[in-house]
């Protein structure tokens, strides 16, 4: 299943729908999976145009293959609630209507022949070339989609696509705008800060049993042990089973025997020849004459130049490589196995002509002597023998497993010992349990609920296990003596907060009259990238207007819990920025972006939207 998802993430349904992720995402930065289809019921409507219940179950479906394919092994189903993903499926396909309505009304169309031209020319559905109808539906049922729904999506896409595409490309900066822009990024700001500390705002701060015990009534169920389970597990290891494998010396040489015979199997021979492609009487004459002359002391290899009519060897001498016996035609191959190197055959005759034939070389696979290979035998059996011996285990566990409605049977049947572990929670615990999966399968319905035995878990390769449940223990409130100090520190930090905001408050309305005598930090003719000072503080400083050359003021919250008031006290505007492709560029996806989101937001505050 997981492989058909990757698979089908590859091609255009996932091009398309990432496309719909990133439009959604870039404006309202969310994330989406889209779906399209028919249904009865109407979870929302959008002037009057149905979201159907098949859609928000087709959206829910894939945002879960997702997590699925991202996370792998490690998801877990109990993080991703389904009402969660379902909310955010019927938001995006609300928005989603919105701009493909827009898009509607603007013109803008798409006929079912475009529709049909682009999903015939796209590459991932055609086989060898061209459009193939079962690689098309193979395509779609692995993203799980029909081909109505598919040509739904994708003519949404265009539409979405087409509308976004009109307003960037239509959209331009003046060379006013660029260059006030320019300006505005240069300009320079002189500012102050000064920080008001949450810590020394816990200093002297005490808390009373009462508000411990107050605090600890009326958040209880902040303060839960979870619920637990205990576990019976078997645990099936090769590694014990490989203690029951005999192997005898008889096992190891015929081993060493299967060895040598693969080897003789790979044996190759380099030969080399001269064809004649006749097989008349003069061809047989001629092939006599060769033979004197190579009686005679002539090379083989300068014979092959001059008479073989092999125009692909005569010119290395006849040598055809090496190959094995069966590449050869049968005559050939008698002849060549039966020669020694250096040999020479006689006339051979084969349907390609007359030969002769001389073996120059031959090849195979060294076996090294028993006596050195003996252990590394011995070894490699053990474990194949382990394998099949594991393999034919793990077939009874299931067997077993699945039939039986107690551990005492599977036990009894591998001769296993029944271990126990836990209690633990749903996240996990110690040993066997610190396997996801395992933890997982403890809190299954069948296991938990209708006391079953769990599937056969391999925790790893060579270890599986089955478990059957022991005990339950329900979820219940941590003790107020295990949690006293988590709650005092809980209320020190309220108690806080809450005088460093009043402290904060007045801070600033005696910054604002001028009586404010505090240390300032002071930054000046600093950038908007200046990283001398808190990031919320720079941000701060140029957000802040300034008139009549009076200082303003304004307070910020500080990542640590801190505040900080800044105090703006120049902003310097005296610059000439250069301006270059680059911010002309920027201006424009800047504007183009923005009037895009505002003709979205625009549509979507004029539309009639019901949720069900």
């Amino acid at each position: 299943m997981l492989q058909a998802i990757r698979d089908g993430s590859k091609g255009p349904v996932a091009k398309i729908i990432v496309g719909l992720i990133i439009l959604t995402f870039a404006l309202f930065g969310i994330e989406s999976i889209v779906a399209l289809g028919g249904g009865e019921d109407a979870p929302a409507t959008v002037n009057g145009e149905e979201i159907s219940e098949y859609q928000v179950q087709q959206a829910v479906l894939m945002q879960k293959r997702r997590l699925q394919t991202q996370f792998g092994e490690n998801f877990d189903p109990a993080i991703f609630k389904d009402e969660l993903i379902r909310q955010s499926s019927v938001e995006n396909l609300i928005q989603e209507t919105v701009v493909k309505q827009a898009a509607l009304k603007s013109g803008i169309q798409f006929s079912d022949a475009d529709i049909d031209v682009l999903i015939v020319k796209s590459p991932d559905f055609h086989v060898n070339g061209k459009f193939d109808r079962d690689q098309f539906d193979l395509v779609l049922r692995s993203a799980g989609f029909t081909r109505a729904t598919y040509r739904q999506l994708l003519r949404t896409s265009l539409l979405t696509q087409q509308l976004q595409n009109a307003w960037q490309t239509t959209s331009f900066a003046t060379p006013l705008e660029v260059k006030q822009i320019a300006n505005l990024e240069a300009q320079t700001r002189n500012f102050s800060s000064s920080t008001l500390s949450l810590a020394e705002m816990k200093k002297g701060i005490t808390v009373s049993d009462e508000e411990i015990q107050q605090y600890y009534d009326e958040n209880t169920e902040s303060f839960m042990i979870p619920e637990k389970v205990s576990i019976k597990y078997v645990e099936l290891k090769a590694s014990e089973l490989a203690k029951s494998v005999d192997i005898s010396e008889d096992d190891v040489l015929e081993h060493y025997e299967a060895l040598k015979a693969d080897s003789n199997s790979k044996k190759e021979y380099r030969a080399a020849h001269i064809l004649l492609l006749d097989s008349d009487e003069a061809a047989k004459d001629k092939m006599a004459t060769i033979q004197m002359e190579l009686k005679n002391g002539k090379a083989f290899e300068d014979l092959a130049k001059e008479y073989s009519q092999d125009d692909t060897s005569k010119f290395s001498g006849g040598d055809l490589g090496f190959a094995d016996e069966s590449v050869f035609e049968t005559e050939f191959s008698q002849a060549l196995t039966g020669l020694s190197v250096d040999g020479v055959s006689g006339v051979v005759e084969t349907r390609d002509g007359l030969h002769l034939i001389k073996l120059l070389e031959v090849r195979q696979p060294e076996v090294a002597p028993l006596t050195e290979l003996k252990d590394s035998i011995e070894l490699e059996l053990r474990e194949e023998a382990k394998r099949v011996v594991y393999l034919e285990a793990l077939e009874t566990l299931k067997d077993e497993a699945f039939s039986s409605t107690n551990l005492e049977a599977v036990a009894s049947s591998l001769d296993l010992e029944i271990q126990m572990a836990g209690p633990f929670p749903q996240a996990g615990g110690e040993g066997v349990a610190a396997n996801r999966n395992v933890a997982m399968s403890a809190f299954s319905e069948s296991v938990l609920s209708e006391g079953a035995n769990s599937e056969v878990i391999e925790i790893e390769d060579g270890r599986a296990v089955v478990l059957h449940l022991n005990e339950f223990f329900e979820a219940k409130p941590k003790e107020l003596t295990a949690v006293n100090a988590q709650i005092k520190t809980i209320l020190i930090n309220d108690k806080a907060v809450a005088a460093l905001n009043v402290k904060a408050d007045e801070t600033l309305e005696s910054a604002k009259a001028g009586t404010l005598q505090v240390k300032w930090d002071s930054f000046a003719e600093k950038t908007r990238e200046f990283t001398g000072a808190n990031r919320e503080v720079v941000s701060t400083a140029f957000t802040l207007g300034i008139s009549d050359d009076s200082p303003s003021y304004s307070l910020v919250d500080l990542q640590n819990g801190d505040k900080a008031i800044v105090r703006l006290e120049q902003i310097n505007r005296d610059v000439d920025a250069q301006v270059g492709e680059s911010q002309e560029q920027k201006m424009a996806r800047i504007k183009s972006n923005n009037e895009f989101k505002a003709l979205f937001e625009y549509n979507l505050e004029e539309s009639d939207i019901e949720k069900g």
